[in-house]
């Protein structure tokens, strides 16, 4: 059996003075996790609320202290709380929970809704990923999709707004990594950091796929020098260079590879994959260009809109055909459609105005383990499943707190 939620976060560090604890931190993070696992918990005074309105046998599978004058089990406080959240690394909190995460993860993405209609962009997602060719089954690869997040309830001293940067896989959505960004810096600079937090086991053969922002030369060396890696990155204006090179590409005369249509939420998408094998590209390592031509339409109407974007990965033909590459670029927007999606509305990650010190960042880890442990087999059931766990027992049965 994987070992629970407290086994895994005594790995944390403690940063507090020996002198003066009453708490044990794995305590305190696991009361974080478990408050904000039950539905409308979102702040640290709901957190402490709910750690005060436990049981006493709660309190003591959550190793809380007894004190024997009272002869009871002591809930901690929201002072207790606010002042250990703002000094945990959390980076390292993270690395625990994913760890622990990836032990209890088994189960593959469920593109289906409680009401059993299916969702839209896991749908699309799943099926591409799912889709037989033949040589082989499924995605040959595992990918980690990389993207920012502003935290917009939480300002800093300054009055600069808190952003976060975070890995998460694309096939369980689990958060493998999550880095706060300086107020006086931005994405690109912290994107080799972030990584170097993930373990060269779950990097190495893994597909990266970043948006356009991170189309940065170094980028793509460090994926596949330092880190053994590949890499999936769509190309805009910020290198306008290849970017007019590879529009110049003779995709006329190139087939369509890949093709898919899809309705939903009131509207009809088709999708069209074209890729191309380059060797003298202006880009480390690239080793085949990518195509997709979007086109939209409300349902009910004639007119459609179109889009057409551009991507380069560093895998050969023979290492990632058409329908895979078009399954990594669909995949690596779960990251917003899923992942920053619930944090913000269910667990209400943007109306959380907690702002000492690595507070916000902390709680946001706490989302990510709250979420990810709800569902790890139905993304879309990520509020029903909060609403049913109301009870702490049941919530500490949920993270495998004996």
């Amino acid at each position: 059996m994987p070992p629970g939620l407290l086994d895994a976060l005594a790995g944390v560090p403690d940063p507090r003075a020996r002198r003066g604890r009453r708490f044990q931190l794995t305590t305190l993070l696991a009361v974080g996790v478990c408050a904000m696992t039950c539905a409308g918990h979102n702040s640290l005074v709901s957190i402490a609320e709910w750690a005060r309105r436990c049981e006493q046998e709660v309190l003591a599978r959550l190793g809380c202290p007894y004190d024997p004058f009272a002869g009871r089990y002591r809930a901690p406080g929201e002072r207790t709380l606010r002042d250990a959240f703002a000094r945990v690394d959390p980076a390292a909190l993270t690395a625990a929970g994913f760890a622990h995460l990836t032990a209890l993860a088994t189960a593959p993405l469920a593109p289906v809704n409680p009401d059993g209609t299916r969702e839209r962009e896991q749908r699309r997602a799943h099926r591409t990923a799912r889709r037989v060719r033949p040589g082989h089954q499924t995605i040959r690869r595992r990918a980690i999709a990389v993207d920012g997040k502003c935290l917009r309830g939480a300002v800093r001293a300054d009055g600069s707004k808190v952003f976060v940067l975070s890995a998460v896989r694309h096939d369980d959505a689990l958060t493998a990594a999550l880095r706060e960004i300086g107020a006086k810096t931005n994405e690109i600079p912290e994107f080799a950091p972030l990584l170097d937090q993930i373990a060269d086991t779950d990097l190495t053969d893994v597909v990266v796929t970043v948006d356009a922002l991170h189309a940065q030369t170094a980028h793509a060396r460090y994926v596949v020098e330092q880190r053994k890696a590949h890499y999936l990155l769509s190309v805009k204006h910020n290198q306008p260079t290849l970017a007019r090179q590879l529009a110049k590409l003779p995709w006329r005369e190139i087939p369509v590879q890949d093709r898919s249509r899809d309705r939903g939420h009131g509207r009809e998408e088709v999708r069209e994959v074209k890729v191309a094998s380059v060797d003298n590209l202006l880009f480390p390592h690239a080793k085949q260009v990518v195509r997709i031509h979007r086109k939209r339409r409300r349902l009910g109407t004639k007119k459609w809109s179109t889009e057409t974007v551009y991507a380069v990965t560093d895998l050969a033909a023979h290492q990632a055909d058409a329908a895979e590459i078009a399954a990594w670029a669909r995949g690596h927007w779960m990251i917003e459609s899923t992942v920053h999606w619930s944090k913000d509305v269910v667990f209400g990650e943007d109306l959380s105005q907690a702002r000492r010190h690595r507070t916000p960042v902390v709680v946001s880890v706490f989302r990510d383990l709250a979420r990810a442990a709800l569902h790890p087999a139905g993304w879309a059931n990520i509020a029903s499943g909060r609403r049913a766990h109301t009870r702490p027992e049941a919530i500490l049965t949920l993270h495998g707190i004996p």
